[in-house]
């Protein structure tokens, strides 16, 4: 057989208790097991946004055939899919953001890639692997009209990857393992995986309506491109967000403002919504606690209306406060209402922007980096 360049296959880590009450029920554990024990709401498990992660989208997939292994777009595997939904408690931003809802007792189990499950011991001390989906067998694929010397390069770095030395290195960080797994779905072409997401996108909240109030920094440290920034990012990432939920804006300084008060973001709210972003301006002190009191307010006034809303915050700011709440003022009541709050930081104090984040196990991004419009479009699409 031909040598990959480097083997990898993704599965499910269950506590190990958790994995022994399922093979107490079901003999022996694999996918399908699993599903059936998260639909019938045995164990919370998550799984990463699958717009963003190839192994979120092999989750998904893999998921969906568990319902109907000849057409994973069926209604019989839409209906599975949605009972399966009901009971996940969230789908994560990142890998290491499922990983601290496990550790903290939130969820029983995640997905992860087998050569990071290899080298944390911890993982392979409290959690057993289950592989499901297709490998991840790390193809080489040369795209477009390559120059002999492109090549050439190529083929010296497909020899390199297949020497005895590398496979053998490869294979001690955690590849190459697992061999005698094959994939019990069959190959899925391109235009399915796009339905699937799209299926996904509509189907990821089943009954809840998504409710989410922005919380912008228009403080006097923001001046400038920071604000620039944030306006293009909220601008920008409300293309991924769907007609479906409803959306508020909130600016602090010094004073707190409802620039846009919570409506269905059909094409009007849109219009509003970018309207109010455009017509943010910076100057004052910082009371980003007392913004996230308003904020809260509004959205438990959209609960109280809506017992089947599913509330959100996302505060953009460079995560300094100089006035008003301190954090510690606002945690035990967040906490308490279990609304999450996703932070994006600008030219930001990240460390405090996380802090605030982790309160109930949300996401925080760094906007400064160069990807952050793929960051945003995927925080949205995985969260509204």
């Amino acid at each position: 057989m031909e040598k990959r360049l480097a083997g990898n296959v993704a599965g499910v880590l269950l506590s190990k208790g958790k994995y022994n009450e399922l093979v107490e029920k079901y003999g022996s554990i694999n996918l399908k097991n699993i599903t059936e024990a998260v639909a019938a709401n045995e164990i919370a498990m998550g799984y990463t946004n699958p717009f963003a992660s190839s192994t979120g989208m092999n989750f998904l997939v893999s998921t969906l055939s568990t319902f109907d292994s000849k057409n994973i777009l069926s209604e019989k595997a839409i209906e599975g899919f949605e009972k399966f939904q009901t009971n996940i408690p969230f789908v994560a931003y990142t890998t290491l953001q499922m990983r601290e809802s496990a550790q903290s007792g939130v969820l029983d189990g995640f997905i992860l890639e087998y050569q990071t499950y290899e080298n944390i011991p911890e993982l392979k001390k409290d959690y057993v692997f289950t592989p499901f989906g297709v490998r991840h067998d790390s193809p080489m694929y040369a795209v477009g009209n390559l120059s002999a010397e492109k090549k050439e390069i190529l083929d010296k770095f497909i020899e390199f990857c297949k020497n005895a030395k590398s496979q053998e290195l490869a294979t001690d960080y955690g590849f190459n393992r697992l061999n005698e797994y094959s994939p019990e779905i069959a190959d899925i072409d391109g235009e399915t995986v796009i339905e699937a997401q799209k299926l996904w996108k509509e189907k990821k909240d089943v009954n809840n309506d998504i409710v989410a109030v922005f919380v912008a920094d228009v403080s006097g440290s923001m001046a400038g491109e920071p604000l620039n920034r944030l306006k293009q990012s909220l601008i920008t990432g409300s293309q991924y967000i769907s007609s479906d939920a409803s959306i508020g804006l909130v600016s602090f300084s010094t004073d707190v403002n409802i620039n846009l008060p919570i409506g269905k973001f059909d094409l009007n709210q849109r219009s509003l919504f970018v309207g109010a972003v455009e017509s943010l301006s910076a100057s004052g002190n910082t009371a980003m606690f007392d913004a996230i009191v308003v904020a809260t307010k509004m959205l438990r006034e959209e609960k109280a209306k809506n017992p089947n809303a599913k509330l959100m915050l996302f505060v953009l700011s460079d995560g300094e406060t100089n006035y008003g709440h301190s954090l510690n003022d606002i945690k035990g009541m967040m906490q308490s209402f279990g609304i999450p709050i996703y932070t994006i930081g600008y030219n930001a104090n990240i460390k405090a922007l996380e802090t605030l984040s982790q309160i109930n196990e949300a996401a925080s991004i760094n906007a400064d980096t160069e990807d952050v419009v793929y960051q945003l479009g995927s925080l949205f699409n995985a969260q509204m």
